[in-house]
């Protein structure tokens, strides 16, 4: 038979092997003499780890960890309406103010604009400074030159 690996010696050890693998494996771990070592090394292993000290925290942790739980469960102070909403609101009274004078801009009435300003014709046919193809879709009549 060959050995089994050194988990199935761990877990005979433990034993946490079902009844037929247990069955299959004591009488090889009876004829083996390397499976054998290994499981008694496992086993001193374990005594040796089972008499070390329990190393002590030098503090009570659940104390600790009680009070950082209970500080931060505090309530916040109540915000003021200016610090709450004075940024925010300021923000959105520059947008529509700026939204209503570049509006003014572009459809060309309103305070914002002198009437020598030349303003920007957005919607027309043909771009600014494009080629009208045809009179009758730039509205140019025929007879002007």
């Amino acid at each position: 038979m060959n050995c089994p690996r050194h988990a199935e010696i761990s877990a005979y050890m433990d034993d946490i092997l079902t009844p037929s693998e247990r069955q299959q494996f004591a009488p090889h771990l009876a004829g083996c003499p390397v499976c054998r070592q290994q499981l008694d090394d496992l086993l001193a292993l374990r005594e040796a780890m089972h008499a070390l000290p329990s190393p002590g925290l030098g503090f009570d942790l659940a104390a600790n960890l009680e009070f950082r739980t209970r500080g931060a469960a505090r309530p916040r102070p109540p915000r003021s309406f200016w610090t709450a909403w004075g940024a925010p609101g300021l923000a959105v009274a520059l947008s529509l103010a700026s939204g209503a004078w570049l509006g003014a801009m572009w459809i060309g009435t309103g305070a914002a604009v002198a009437p020598s300003t030349p303003v920007t014709r957005v919607f027309d046919p043909v771009p600014p400074g494009g080629l009208c193809a045809a009179a009758e879709l730039c509205g140019i009549s025929k007879g002007l030159q």
